[in-house]
Formats: structure tokens, sequence, C-alpha cells
């Protein structure tokens, strides 16, 4: 006997299930990635480091007990009252840190609350106007601590003569404002150590991590050593060049080509200037004036006098002893010249390859009309193009190109489809090759930004 069918109810009902069953399935939401670390870092920037910075400032405030401890994150230490200046020591590692904070919140706000906004109202699409945030931040911070930096050098007694910067070593105390201006300057080569690792990484990260590393030692080493007058010196001329290509990206963006290119000239030749002609004249002033000035032998790290004309008293220890005994003797001999001018004359090698290499691009722009975006970001080149629309595009290429070797933060000038193919085979080789090649000249301070 047949088996009997299902009622006609009971059947409408399984096929229903069956039918949203399988639409259920089909329709699922995907699941939420979770929000990484280096994310939650960034979109945090702000807020972690003013609640830091709000909460030491409370307890310095409601908790005088604490005074003691709170004070050196909020003004310098080691005031000489007899002599108004400043001496130094480890308690300065407390300001630069609140400076970090402080460095990291205010570069956010900018970009956040300031620059984007302001690109976005332009026309500039999302990664465009973060880049030009970042370009626009650069041009503020770098145009005002080279500003401050060469009002110092001005108004010194080393002006216009290498030799006299080397008067006063090893005086231990300076001035207020070249204290400020040395340990921002320090504390902002430790920021972008940390911005380019909370960020989202680039082809050249590990080019710019291993840069910023060397060059915040190089600058608290220089401070150690009390080397204040030559960092002052050294820092204007990397810096003057480090606003001018942020100059011209930003004119870029705004797709106003004679006044990038301008900028651009005005760089070449500023580049020539400080970092050609004027930086290898001070390595010269270390190789000739140590020891004519800086006479070799062993000083009190207390009161700068002589103690004892032999540089060498022991084999390494003298080297690092002003690191973990600043009131200690500090020894100059032809070790610690070497070491330190090494480094300079390393940095002086590099700035010539890069000049080098900007000058081939100014020739191949002037040869082809084009030039190569530089950036290695990793980002697709025709995703770019599509970030910017309005009076923003760019109608032809300009010879701007990125440079890192100071900095961190990135922006790559807008090119044209036409002129990016033209550019694939230009004056450095093939397009991987120049974007290996070219991230490296160094102007822009890196930042993955």
């Amino acid at each position: 006997m047949a088996k009997p069918s299902s009622p006609p109810r009971q059947q409408a009902v399984e096929d229903f299930n069956a039918c949203t069953s399988t639409s259920n399935v089909s329709r699922r939401a995907p699941k939420k990635r979770e929000t990484t670390f280096r994310e939650w870092a960034v979109n945090n920037q702000i807020g972690v480091s003013l609640t830091i910075l709000l909460t030491l400032f409370a307890a310095h405030n409601l908790y005088p007990t604490v005074r003691s401890f709170t004070t050196p994150f909020f003004q310098l230490s080691y005031y000489q009252p007899e002599t108004g200046l400043y001496s130094t020591g480890w308690d300065d590692a407390y300001y630069v840190f609140s400076t970090i904070l402080a460095l990291t919140a205010i570069r956010a706000m900018f970009i956040d609350w300031i620059f984007r906004p302001l690109a976005r109202k332009a026309g500039l699409k999302k990664k465009a106007s973060i880049r030009f945030a970042e370009q626009a931040w650069l041009f503020v911070y770098d145009l005002s601590v080279w500003s401050f930096g060469m009002y110092l050098w001005k108004n010194s007694n080393y002006w216009g003569d290498f030799k006299a910067i080397w008067y006063d070593w090893p005086k231990r105390e300076l001035g207020m404002a070249k204290k400020w201006y040395i340990l921002t300057q320090l504390s902002f080569w430790f920021q972008q150590i940390f911005v380019i690792n909370i960020e989202a990484p680039r082809k050249d990260h590990y080019q710019m991590l291993t840069h910023h590393l060397i060059t915040s030692t190089l600058v608290a080493s220089a401070y150690i050593y009390r080397f204040y007058n030559v960092s002052n010196v050294v820092l204007c001329l990397m810096d003057v060049v480090d606003f001018l290509l942020p100059t011209a990206k930003i004119f870029k963006y705004f797709g106003y080509e004679n006044l990038c290119n301008a900028a651009f000239v005005v760089f070449l030749i500023t580049w020539l200037v400080a970092r050609q002609i004027l930086f290898p004249m001070l390595c010269w002033s270390i190789y000739k004036n140590v020891p004519d000035v800086m006479a070799y032998g062993c000083y009190s790290g207390t009161t700068a006098e002589m103690l004892t004309t032999n540089g060498y008293p022991d084999r390494f220890a003298h080297l690092f002893a002003p690191y973990f005994n600043i009131d200690g003797p500090i020894c100059m001999n032809r070790t610690v010249k070497w070491i330190f001018l090494s480094f300079l004359l390393s940095l002086l090698v590099l700035n010539l390859l890069w000049f080098v290499m900007i000058v081939k691009i100014a020739i191949g722009f002037i040869r082809s009309g084009s030039t190569e975006d530089s950036r290695s970001d990793g980002e697709d080149e025709e995703d770019e193009e599509s970030e910017t629309e309005g009076p923003l595009r760019s109608k032809e290429s300009s010879p701007v190109v990125s440079a890192d070797g100071t900095g961190s933060d990135h922006a790559a000038p807008r090119i044209s489809p036409t002129s990016s193919v033209r550019s694939r085979r230009g004056v450095l080789g093939d397009q991987a090759d120049r974007k290996a090649l070219l991230g490296r000249i160094g102007c822009e301070k890196p930042t993955n930004q």
C-alpha cells in the first residue's frame, strides 16, 4: 500500500523552512575583522597621549608630595640660579618622554582636525587627503624648528665661524632655548620611530627604521658628549631642505605646476648649498680644529677643567663613561674625534649620492618632461590615480620626487597616467629599481603617516 503523502500545510511549512534556511546561510553577514594593535594605536594617538599627559598633570597639581617626580615631565631640569643656565642629567629623559607624547597628539590633531578636512573640502579623496595632511604637518614642524634653530645659530658666537663651535667644549651648561631645541629635536626623532611602527608599513620600512635609530643615537650621543653647538649647526643644515620638498608637494596636490617646479628648483639649490658645501666645511672644521681648539685630554664632568692631557685613561671604558656617569670625567682623543667624524662623513656620502639622483631626475625631467613617483609605499599607482578629483587633479608631472633620509612622512606627488608610462624607462632604469633607489633621497621625514 502506498505511503500517504504529507498534508499540504505540512509540506508548505517544510518547503518554507528549507528556503529560509538556505537563504540565511547564503546571506549570513561576514565575520567582523578584529582591530589590530597597530590600528588601535593609530586611531587612539590623541586620546592615549593626552590621557597620560593629563594624568601626570593632575597628579602634579593635586598631590604636592609627588611633584619632585612629576616636575621633570613639564619643565626643563637642572636650572643653575647662579649662572641662569641649565645643566644636563638623566631627568632630561622625562622631558623627552612627555614631549614625544605631546608631538604625537599635536601631529594627529593637525592631520585629523585641520589638514585632512581642508584637503577633503578642496576635493581630495581619502588617501590623497591623508598624504596632503602629512606633507602639511611636515611643513609646519620643519619650518618651525628650522627657524628657531637658525635664530639660535644666528645669535651665537659661532655664526660664520665653524672654529668657534668648539670654544666652549666640554662646558656642561647651556641656555634654556638651546636645551629646549635639542631635546625637542631628539623627541621628534624618537617619535618618528614610534610612528613608522604603528602605521601601515611601506616597502622602505626597515631602511627608515634604521635611519631613525641612527639619527636618534647621534643626537642623543652629541647631547651627552656636550656637542651642543655642532648639533645646532648640523640640524639646521639638514632641516632647511626638509620643509622645501613638502612645499613643492603641497603645490603639486593643488595643481599649481609652476609653483611646484619653482619650489623644486629652490629645494635643489638649497640642498647644494647646505648639504654639499656648508656641511663638508663643517666636517673639515672637525678634522682641522680638533685638537687645535678642543685639546686632547680628560676633563672634569662638572667644572670642564682639564684633569690630564692623557686622553686614553683606559682602553674602552672612557668612551662610554659619560653615558653612565654624567658628573664623571669626559675625554677627547683621536678615537672620539674619528667616531664622531665618521658618522658625519657617512651622512655626507649619502647626501652626495642622493643629490646625484636628484640631479639625474631633474635632467630627466628637462629632457622628457616626466619624472617618477618615488615613494615605495606599496600602494597601487592606479588606485592612487583615482584619489584626486576636481581642481586638485594634476594635469602633468613635475620634477618633484619623494625623499627620505632625514625624516618619516611619506606622500607622493600626483603623476598623470601618461607621464607615468613614459617614465618607466627613465633615468635610473626600470620602475622597480627607481622606486628602491629614489626612496632614499633624503629630504622628506618619513613616517608612513
